[in-house]
């Protein structure tokens, strides 16, 4: 009976947390609409040399999206997920990812490899979304290159992602954190980039291991079935 009640309880408190996670999103989201219609209004109305202010409202409006951005995060991690499905080459994908990365970092050389066509069978946007966090995390890390290795192995019909920086890495005291929802090294990140992107990759069947290179830098590999029966939730 103990037991019964201790499950009980618990599930009625991941409810209140999802519930309280999709709440925040609704309530702060309506906030941030007007923040994004105001800044754009004010941008028009402002004489042309108030360059000050008109950097004050861009980086408003950066900091509002920033916001949405962690919201969103916090309720796809917390709430349960449903795929949706669609064939598409990764390895298109990937050179995509790749492109808008090199016009975000353009002092880092971010170099894509692949075998040919990476055939998969998985939900496209929020594959997309794993592959911009991971690039994104390795730019920021990085100090002078970033690689993308695209792979497919179909003797076992599987598909994987290696990013490699050339950055310090992570420390060893902290490795066993990496996947750990909100554990971040870089100030002002929320740190739910690779949790948010484990809970995705097992939902779609697969793996993601991540650690320091023996020869330094930082390496994250992600494997994935080219055609997945999804876990669900």
């Amino acid at each position: 009976m103990a037991q019964r009640d201790s499950t009980r309880g618990a599930e009625l408190d991941a409810e209140a947390t999802r519930a309280l996670a999709r709440r925040l999103r609704h309530e702060v989201g309506d906030f941030l609409q007007k923040v994004y219609a105001s800044t754009a209004i004010l941008q028009n109305r402002l004489p042309p040399e108030w360059q000050q202010e008109r950097e004050i409202l861009v980086r408003l409006r950066r900091q509002a999206e920033s916001c949405k951005e962690f919201l969103d995060a916090l309720q796809d991690f917390l709430c349960p997920v449903t795929l949706s499905l669609e064939t598409f080459d990764l390895t298109v994908l990937t050179s995509s990812i790749a492109r808008e990365a090199e016009t975000q970092w353009p002092k880092l050389r971010i170099r894509t490899e692949g075998t040919g066509p990476a055939t998969l069978t998985a939900d496209l946007e929020r594959i997309g979304h794993i592959g911009k966090a991971l690039i994104a995390n390795a730019c920021e890390a990085a100090r002078t290159q970033v690689t993308w290795r695209v792979v497919s192995i179909p003797e076992t019909r599987q598909v994987e992602w290696v990013i490699r920086d050339d950055g310090p890495g992570v420390a060893t005291e902290m490795s066993h954190l990496l996947f750990a929802p909100f554990f971040s090294t870089r100030p002002g990140h929320a740190g739910l980039g690779l949790a948010l992107a484990r809970k995705w990759i097992l939902l779609h069947g697969g793996k993601i291991t991540a650690g320091n290179l023996p020869q330094g830098g930082f390496e994250v590999h992600v494997s994935l079935p080219q055609a997945m029966e999804p876990l669900g939730g």
